[in-house]
């Protein structure tokens, strides 16, 4: 927790804005989203919650809460495939939902700037599609309109985060198909939250680097941070760090020393961030 409030400080200090989650805790050992695990994932989720609140209770509004980090089904056939009408999915949804408001319940009780700090909770899996479902439900908050809703989105998903896909082209005047998928996820979080003064936070996509690509992925954030702003949506790219190797390559800038290795993305960030806002 030390390490966590030092860390989260340099930014704060910088006044930046932070959000702190619990990242890599959806296991059977700490937090799992089904009535089987759910005594043991209440018991976890209040330790640790309680903890963090005390934590951070008095970091001003620049530091942002939040319960999970794509809670989901791990190891099953529904982990990234929430399916509307499985008993399974409907279960883990209410159990979310709960986890939600047991977060809210403890963040709010610690007091502090705690009161009435913005909290963000996910749906399942931290999907937009499955936010826009009723099974999702807001938590009920003591605090007025201080709910964000969290998601993920690395859309279209063979060009922004397969591994396994050769679809390297993000063409802005032919692929409409591409940008067809964007704003739809993002129409669904529109007409649920945003328009009725919910808001909501895409905390985090992104489009991985493959050979030979920067000019599609240049046109990829255009885009979307576009579309997203102009929606009332805010956008947080996932700088893993990562530039090199077979792995997910969404590195931003160089941390150790502190160099932009992919500028002109950064660029189309910030020049769309609050297009037409």
């Amino acid at each position: 927790l030390a390490r966590g409030r030092e860390v989260a400080d340099w930014a704060l200090d910088l006044g930046m804005y932070v959000i702190v989650n619990i990242h890599h805790d959806n296991d059977e050992r700490f937090f799992y989203p089904d009535e089987a695990h759910k005594e043991r994932s209440v018991a976890y989720l209040t330790a640790i919650w309680s903890q963090m609140a005390e934590a951070f209770r008095d970091c001003d509004e620049h530091l942002i809460l939040e319960s999970m980090n794509e809670p989901r089904l791990v190891g099953t056939q529904y982990e990234w495939n929430w399916v509307a009408d499985a008993e399974p999915c409907q279960e883990a949804a209410r159990v979310i939902n709960e986890f939600n408001q047991l977060f809210v319940d403890t963040v709010r009780s610690s007091g502090g700037n705690n009161a009435t700090r913005y909290l963000s909770v996910p749906p399942y899996c931290a999907s937009p599609w499955y936010a826009v479902d009723e099974a999702f439900q807001l938590p009920e908050d003591t605090a007025d309109n201080r709910i964000i809703v969290a998601a993920h989105a690395y859309t279209p998903y063979n060009f922004a985060l397969n591994l396994n896909s050769t679809d390297h082209t993000f063409d802005l005047e032919t692929d409409h198909q591409k940008k067809s998928e964007i704003s739809s996820f993002m129409n669904g979080l529109y007409e649920r939250f945003i328009a009725n003064g919910i808001p909501v936070m895409m905390d985090e996509f992104g489009a991985l680097e493959k050979s030979g690509n920067l000019q599609d992925r240049v046109n990829f954030t255009a885009y979307y941070v576009a579309a997203a702003s102009t929606r009332g949506l805010t956008c947080m790219w996932w700088d893993n760090h990562a530039f090199s190797g077979n792995g997910e390559r969404f590195g931003l800038i160089n941390r150790r020393d502190m160099t932009w290795v992919y500028p002109d993305i950064v660029l189309a960030i910030m020049k769309y961030c609050l297009y037409n806002r």
